[in-house]
């Protein structure tokens, strides 16, 4: 099974379903309950990894979640404790995207930096 993504549906995924037909559906968690049938031209298709998928319930995605960017699975989980007042501005700096993957990013970016700058 393949996944798309259309130059014309940017908040979209085009994925094949067990029969090969090609169904438009959004691109967010259980996203293949909403799937329609795709009008478009293959032509238009640019084919990505099924992992970018992940979560949206299409049956070719290759596990759950998406963790890294890198599509690797994640080995380790940590816990942070914070007030509801950091909780807020976290999930503001955020902004569309998931907290969990506001922090990677952002903790990853941080000790990259930091690890250059020691002697």
């Amino acid at each position: 099974m393949k996944l798309y993504r259309a130059r014309e549906l940017p908040d979209a995924f085009v994925g094949e379903d067990k029969a090969g037909a090609l169904l438009v559906f959004p691109a967010k968690p259980r996203g293949w309950g909403k799937r329609t049938p795709y009008q478009g031209s293959r032509r238009t298709l640019d084919e990505i990894s099924p992992s970018e998928a992940r979560g949206t319930g299409w049956p070719g995605a290759i596990g759950g979640k998406t963790r890294a960017a890198s599509g690797e699975p994640s080995v380790y989980q940590i816990s942070v404790r914070v007030t509801a007042e950091e909780r807020e501005l976290w999930l503001a700096a955020a902004g569309e995207g998931r907290l969990a993957d506001w922090i990677r990013s952002t903790l990853t970016v941080a000790a990259r930096q930091r690890t250059k700058s020691k002697p």
